[in-house]
This record gives structure tokens, C-alpha cells and sequence, in this order.
């Protein structure tokens, strides 16, 4: 796995890209909650309030956590879905891929 909790935001037009990592004392749902607040400049622990959203409203987080952590050598993997203005990928080499799309732009999928 990579090295964990890098983030990288990169600024296009009205979306935005977060690639962040997770790994063993980081799990993947852990990690993506940190990126998106690290990228709307808020505590991960106020996504709920000021963001507007909870993972578990999207996504089951134990599961995703442990359909990503013991994959090696099995195939890659890629989970996709969206939560709120967000398209999040997560595969299992420890990257974290999430784009904010701007207003009156539907999640669709990542460019």
C-alpha cells in the first residue's frame, strides 16, 4: 500500500480532485470522510452539519473497508458511488480518488 494520508487537490474549472490514500491504521472509509473535509476546509467530525452528509448514508463503511483491505494478489479492484456533490473511487492498492463536481453538475462518474 502507499503511503497513508497523502492528499492531493487539484482545481479544474468548478471541479474539484482529491487523491488521498488509506491503509492499515487508516481505513478506506475513514480516509475518503478526511479528504473531503480536508478539501472544504472543515473537521471530518462536522461533515454531518456543515457538509450535509454521513458515509453510512451512501455506502456501508465496514463493508467497503473489508472489500479493500486483504486484496492483494487477488485482481484489481474499484469501488465506485457517489455521495452528495462527490464521485469517490476506491481501489485496492490504497488510493482514494474524489471528485467534486460543480454546481448544476451531476456526479456521473470520474473524468
Amino acid at each position: 500500500m502507499t503511503s497513508e494520508n497523502q492528499n492531493t487537490v487539484e482545481r479544474h474549472g468548478d471541479r474539484t480532485r482529491i487523491e488521498h490514500t488509506y491503509g492499515e491504521s487508516t481505513p478506506a472509509s475513514t480516509a475518503i470522510v478526511r479528504a473531503v473535509a480536508a478539501a472544504e476546509n472543515v473537521d471530518p467530525v462536522d461533515c454531518p452539519t456543515d457538509l450535509e452528509f454521513t458515509l453510512y448514508d451512501h455506502v456501508d463503511p465496514e463493508a467497503l473497508d473489508t472489500l479493500v483491505a486483504g486484496r492483494h494478489g487477488r485482481g484489481p479492484l474499484t469501488v465506485e458511488f457517489d455521495v452528495n456533490r462527490y464521485h469517490v473511487e476506491v481501489d485496492d492498492t490504497g488510493r482514494i480518488s474524489i471528485v467534486k463536481y460543480g454546481d448544476g453538475e451531476p456526479p456521473s462518474g470520474s473524468d
